[in-house]
């Protein structure tokens, strides 16, 4: 009896829906390992850097062939403009400028300063892995400088030796520069205050369409639905009725969340070593477009799940609807936290960008740096989606599958076998 019971249990939890949401949730984590696992390959090659040599003399040399072995190199010269110019021009990491009077500063057992100038693509965990290669290349240099003094017999103090030279940091992104910090850094604060942002939407996109699609389930299970539908009522007042009562749902939600976000990002702020330091901070117009943002694709997800409600039959069948659009937002937060919007490929900014639940994922970060199209263009996408998605339910509640949950040749079949 007891094998019979279990037996029960399992079929009715293990359904064909539940299966293909885990193969599917299966299926994107391989892609999502895949996709960081060629990124990571990319940045383990060998970097492209240019050399701005003001030196031009022995141990500059020296640190040069040695960079060479670790290290593409596109420009050698004088000009740091050309350095610049054409690491923009080849997709370059680094710019490695040795100053005048390195070699003359090391054999008066002087560390010189070895400035490297970074150009910060994007702020995502990939974006931020050719720093150590660079740093490698130029450490090799430095080694080199090591072994040629030792064969030399040089009489200069040990420590000039095995360190003869410092390194400077300054790190160009979005047309800002910002001294003495590596890209690490950058991304390291950017992810400090942008990090719990993808997955406390994540939270509230799934909270609030479950809710939805669960209601639909109950009412159809309690035939409160279809008492509703006999009543007077036009359809089309029901389908408003219930779009309104999710945006209202979606506003609560979203001020409480904006509420909760603002204290967040104030008490970061007020840290030293934010990002405020370096010109990257919101202003209430930022905070509103990220509110319009949170509220409009918590509005395509209500009226997504409005209209996957109107296939449930019950209140369980319900729980199951619900997979698409955990499986989306899901893959929209794992996306955006990982990797930086603008550095993705041209494939991959398409599929996030189809999916509406990112918009809000990214706004924040996109508003740091001052890319406003990106956020508009997102709001403006998700209430287009939402325009649709409500002349298609509206659609829906005029015909008998609002009732039924299935089609009728499949409800009568199972009626059947009842």
């Amino acid at each position: 009896m007891i094998i019979t019971l279990i037996r029960k249990e399992v079929k009715e939890l293990l359904t064909k829906s539940s299966l293909l949401f885990f193969v599917a949730m299966a299926l994107m984590f391989v892609f999502m390992g895949q996709m960081l696992s060629s990124s990571f390959e990319g940045a383990t090659i060998k970097p492209v850097v240019s050399i701005v040599d003001n030196d031009n003399n022995h141990h500059s040399q020296v640190l040069i062939s040695g960079i060479e072995a670790s290290a593409d190199i596109i420009y050698t010269g004088t000009s740091k403009d050309s350095a610049l110019a054409a690491l923009k021009t080849q997709k370059g990491v680094a710019a490695i400028v040795i100053p005048a009077g390195f070699s003359s500063s090391i054999d008066s057992s002087n560390k010189p300063e070895i400035e490297i100038i970074w150009l910060m693509k994007g702020s995502g965990l990939v974006d931020s892995l050719p720093v150590v290669p660079v740093e490698a290349a130029v450490r090799s240099g430095m080694q080199a400088i090591s072994a040629s003094m030792v064969a030399q017999n040089t009489n200069l103090d040990p420590e000039i030796i095995l360190s003869p030279a410092s390194l400077h940091y300054t790190t160009i992104y979005e047309g800002r520069t910002i001294e003495g910090i590596s890209p690490q850094v950058v991304s390291g604060l950017l992810s400090q205050e942008t990090m719990f942002v993808p997955i406390v939407i994540m939270m509230l996109i799934v909270m609030g369409s479950s809710s939805v699609i669960s209601s639909m389930g109950l009412e159809k299970e309690n035939r409160t639905l279809e008492t509703l539908l006999t009543l007077p009522v036009r359809r089309s007042h029901i389908i408003l009725s219930k779009i309104i009562g999710s945006a209202i749902v979606g506003i609560i939600m979203g001020a409480i969340y904006m509420a909760g976000f603002v204290s967040y990002f104030g008490s970061i702020s007020d840290q030293a070593g934010s990002l405020s330091d370096f010109g990257f901070s919101l202003n209430a117009a930022d905070y509103l477009l990220i509110a319009l943002s949170l509220f409009t694709a918590l509005l395509t997800a209500l009226c997504a799940s409005i209209i996957l409600g109107t296939f449930a039959s019950n209140y369980r069948s319900a729980q199951t609807l619900t997979y698409p659009l955990i499986g989306l937002a899901m893959l929209a937060m794992l996306v955006t936290m990982m990797l930086d919007f603008r550095t993705l490929p041209v494939a991959l900014q398409i599929l996030v960008f189809v999916i509406p639940f990112s918009h809000p994922m990214i706004a924040m970060k996109e508003l740091l740096v001052g890319n406003y199209l990106l956020v508009l263009g997102g709001i403006a996408y998700c209430m287009a989606l939402t325009g649709v998605l409500v002349a298609i339910a509206t659609k829906i509640f005029t015909t008998d599958r609002v009732v039924l949950g299935m089609s009728f040749k499949r409800k009568q079949a199972i009626d059947n076998n009842i």
